[in-house]
């Protein structure tokens, strides 16, 4: 008597979305920028406040200040410095024979001074030990710095040691140029 009708369900055509989906994914991959975080590899010293700091007595012929105030000049051995000049300041003071185990870089910031100057005279730094000891691994290994084994840049770094103290005052009323602080 009554026939039943079948009603169609009507449907999607879901058999592209995977596929769209794959392209849009592989698009913003592609499209992403994947920018390195920037900043200094510096390892801090564990938080302990039992522990004292040692205070070491250095002749001042060892020590080169770096200073930076708060308009982001440099200042090395309290003589204005640009930066590009810097390295080979560095270079020159470091390399000494007498100097090369002995010396000590001081640097020192003005608490409202620019990161970004401070950034600059870190890589400066950095830069300035890299040129020192591929010029060693050359000298001794024939071959660059960055093709040494492990065991040759750690001899490198031994002979080149990178020896920085940084002064820390919350106050900055406070001038401790006297001491130099060695961790």
């Amino acid at each position: 008597m009554f026939k039943h009708r079948t009603h169609k369900i009507p449907a999607l055509n879901t058999t592209s979305t995977a596929d769209i989906s794959f392209m849009l994914l592989i698009f913003f991959l592609v499209t992403t920028s994947m920018d390195r975080d920037q900043g200094l590899q510096r390892q801090l010293p564990p938080l302990d406040n039992d522990k004292q700091e040692q205070l070491t007595d250095v002749s001042r012929e060892n020590v080169m200040k770096l200073e930076i105030d708060e308009k982001g000049q440099l200042f090395v051995d309290d003589s204005l410095t640009a930066m590009g000049q810097l390295r080979q300041r560095v270079v020159a003071f470091a390399g000494q024979e007498q100097q090369r185990t002995k010396h000590i870089l001081q640097v020192k910031t003005a608490p409202k001074s620019d990161y970004d100057t401070y950034f600059h005279l870190q890589n400066e730094i950095v830069a300035a030990y890299r040129q020192l000891r591929e010029k060693r691994a050359l000298q001794v290994y024939h071959k660059a710095y960055s093709r040494c084994s492990d065991q040759q840049r750690e001899a490198l770094q031994q002979y080149y040691p990178q020896r920085v103290a940084e002064e820390y005052s919350d106050n900055p009323n406070v001038d401790d140029n006297d001491n130099v602080n060695v961790n």
